[in-house]
């Protein structure tokens, strides 16, 4: 299922810009993409010395508008945040490493190179995404 979360009305929110379904004991999780800029003045001198300091805000950003509306329906809120110079969160690297496992097996292959198949994707795709804004 993919939704869009363009609004910032947390009544009109829509928390998954992919709902995978059965992800954690039978539970839906809300994966909902987010890439953040270390030059955001509110976060700048701590994105400078700590590297994923930006996603993190980015996390809990995600988890404040989004973590009710998935709690009322189910889900698990799981921010996938990126900073602009290639970090990722710590919520969106333990996701992305289950993943990996759960399509290690499918894929035959290492988990290594499903996690490296599952970033390149995701590199494409965020390119091919900023070409159009």
């Amino acid at each position: 299922m993919f939704g869009s979360c363009f609004g910032h009305d947390k009544l009109n929110t829509r928390p998954a810009d992919v709902l995978v379904p059965n992800w954690s004991l039978g539970k839906p999780a809300a994966f909902d993409l987010t890439v953040t800029s270390l030059l955001n003045p509110s976060i700048l001198s701590e994105a400078g010395v700590t590297a994923g300091s930006a996603a993190k805000v980015a996390e809990c950003r995600k988890h404040d508008s989004n973590g009710p509306k998935c709690s009322e329906l189910g889900w698990k809120c799981t921010p996938l945040a990126l900073e602009t110079y290639g970090c990722w969160g710590a919520e969106a690297g333990e996701t992305l490493s289950r993943l990996a496992t759960c399509l290690a097996i499918p894929m035959r292959c290492t988990k290594s190179k499903a996690t490296a198949s599952i970033y390149g994707q995701l590199s494409l795709t965020l390119k091919s995404m900023s070409r159009k804004f």
